[in-house]
Formats: structure tokens, sequence, C-alpha cells
């Protein structure tokens, strides 16, 4: 999950140098070459006022697993702010059998305020309102090698979204979409997987195509019952070098009962520059694509452009109006070995810019 859209950002680096080389070390126990990497984050967002915290990443194999596969890898975020929000996450990915199984998700805790304008491509800037919401996460995706790089299996969401204020007068109130009381997300689905990169956190080349097919029902414990089938594809060319072509296409459409906390939306890692949830409904389809290349040493660099919309159905996603962003940003590389980055970002569209600041590549 991105640290996203400050409008002021304090990256303290005489402190993060230094935690680097300390936090990084190697253990050798139930796992292989263990890299541990920690630093402090400061950020402030008009919504959720100073936040502060520290974010950590662990990188390793497990036992016999041999180096020419692909590590796994833990990352731990713990966030305050002084708006009382409260964000814990972790995403993972875990390897093992020889890259035969892999286990991936995220497990989550969030008590944060989110930005609301309406659905629809057509939302006006000037109806943006913001929402408190606390709901636990969790994703976990079982997925076994069949053939040579292509991978199926079993995954699950779950989201309970609790405690959800708003503006009584508001848009939201006055909206038409599900979930406005709150509730339980709880789908299942199948995954499939075609993934050729050479290197987990910054692929030089390869593919990584998946998609995804999954329902909602109160079988499952959900308070709604919809569907929904995403679909993301990411190509990566070495140029020359260390010079990288990367792009991405995704797309995704979900049926009529979706909450709308679980809307598709632009206003994320792959279109940043645009204000968090801007334009949000059921169908999204957006590209991207971005050129890597190192500065000195561990820095580096990037450019990127996206474009991008959001429908109530697939059908009207090509008749839509498609919005437009660019920028560009810097690479630290904590970890030489794996690939490991810390990015920072800035993106531009016509209502403005913001400023990303994260771990490992937007895609």
């Amino acid at each position: 999950m991105d640290i996203s859209r400050p409008l002021f950002c304090i990256f303290i680096i005489l402190y993060v140098l230094p935690l680097w080389g300390q936090g990084e070390n190697t253990v050798r126990d139930s796992v292989g070459n263990l890299k541990l990497t920690a630093f402090p984050i400061v950020y402030y967002l008009p919504e959720t006022g100073l936040g502060y915290g520290a974010l950590g990443v662990a990188t390793f194999r497990f036992n016999k697993e041999e180096k020419d596969f692909r590590p796994s890898s833990l990352q731990l975020a713990l966030s305050l702010t002084t708006k009382r929000q409260f964000l814990l996450f972790a995403p993972y990915e875990l390897y093992w059998n020889r890259d035969k199984w892999r286990l991936v998700g995220e497990l989550g805790y969030y008590k944060y305020i989110y930005n609301f304008y309406g659905a629809g491509i057509n939302s006006l800037e000037a109806n943006k309102e913001t929402y408190d919401v606390t709901f636990p996460r969790l994703r976990v995706a079982l997925l076994r090698e069949l053939v040579p790089s292509f991978s199926t299996g079993i995954s699950y969401e779950l989201d309970n979204y609790m405690n959800l204020k708003f503006d009584e007068d508001g848009e939201l109130a006055a909206s038409a979409v599900e979930g406005k009381d709150g509730g339980t997300v709880s789908n299942i689905g199948i995954t499939a997987l075609f993934d050729t990169r050479d290197n987990i956190f910054h692929p030089t080349r390869g593919f990584f195509i998946q998609g995804s097919a999954h329902t909602s029902s109160g079988i499952l414990g959900s308070s709604f019952d919809y569907r929904k089938i995403e679909l993301d594809a990411r190509y990566y060319q070495r140029l020359k070098g260390r010079h990288i072509l990367a792009g991405n296409i995704f797309t995704a459409v979900s049926s009529s009962g979706t909450p709308f906390m679980s809307y598709y939306y632009i206003g994320s890692k792959r279109t940043r520059g645009f204000n968090d949830r801007r334009f949000q409904d059921k169908a999204e389809l957006t590209t991207v694509l971005e050129y890597r290349f190192p500065i000195a040493g561990r820095f580096g660099a990037a450019i990127f452009g996206a474009t991008g919309t959001v429908a109530e159905n697939f059908g009207n996603l090509f008749t839509s109006t498609f919005k437009t962003s660019y920028g560009g940003g810097l690479r630290y590389i904590l970890n030489k070995k794996e690939g490991v980055r810390l990015r920072v970002d800035y993106g531009l569209s016509d209502e403005g810019g913001n400023l990303y600041f994260t771990i490992n590549e937007a895609f």
C-alpha cells in the first residue's frame, strides 16, 4: 500500500542511511540469506494531518531453496497520525519447492480516512469529502505451478468495514452506492498467473499476467452479493544496461451489489498524480508506461505516463473519458542482491500534483 498524495513529505536521509546500514543483517537459521531493512517514515496529508511511523522489509529463502529461485519477502509498516488514524499492514510473497508454490497476500488493520467524490468519471473535484472507516484486512492466494511459468490456485479476500463515519449532508450520504452502513466483504475465487519476470522486486525483462475471478455472498459471511473479474498484464524490456521500459494494462469489472469501498479507482500507484480515489466506479481500464534508468551508485530514476478511466460497466469503458497523468521520481537501492528499492515519485494531472513515498516499483 502506498503512503501517497502528500502535499508535504519529509524523508530524513541522514536518519535513513544509518538505519539501512544497521538494519540489514544476515541470519542463518530456519531460513537462509535473511536480509532486514528498516527506516522511519514521516508524511503529511490534509485528511490525516502529520503521519509518522516505520517501515521494514525482510527478504529470505526457506532452507534448501537454491539461490537461483525467487526470494520470499515480507513487509511490515506501522503508521500513526495526529488525527488519530492508525495503519498496520504486512504484504507478503512466499516461494518454496523451487518456485512451484507461492503464497501471496496481505494482513492489515486500518483506521483511516478516504476520499469520496461520487461515482463515475464525471464526478466533480468540488464534491470532495472524506469518510472515516476502520477495518481488518486479509488477502491470500495459494498458487501451484502447473507448467513452467504458469500457476493457478485459490484466492480469498476479507475486509470488515466498521465505524463508517461521513457527513450526513454530503455527497456520500446522498449517493445511492452500496455499503454506506459498513459490512463485511468476503470473496473467494480462482487466480491464474503467467510469470516470467527475472526479479520480483525490480524486473528487467519478462511478463507478469494475472487474471482472477471472485464471488461474494452470504454463504461466505459477506454482507454483499456480487462478482468481479480482474486482469493485470505487465511487460518489462531491458533496453541497454540498467535502462528498463515497463508497461502495465489493468482492467476489471464488478457486478451490481459491489460496496463503494471496493470500487475500482483512478488515483493510485498506477495513475500517480490524481488524488486518492479521485474517480471510482465498478469498472476500470488503465494503461501505464514507465522508463527506469540508473543515475549513480545506488541511485536511479524513472519517468512515467498513465491514462485510465472508470465506468459503471465494462462496455462503457470504451466510450468513457480517459484521464491522463505523468511524472517522475527517484529510486534508492536498499538491497543490492534482491533489488529492493525505496521509491519517491511526483505525479501530475490537470488537477494538480501528488508525492508518493513507498517501497518497490509501482508495478
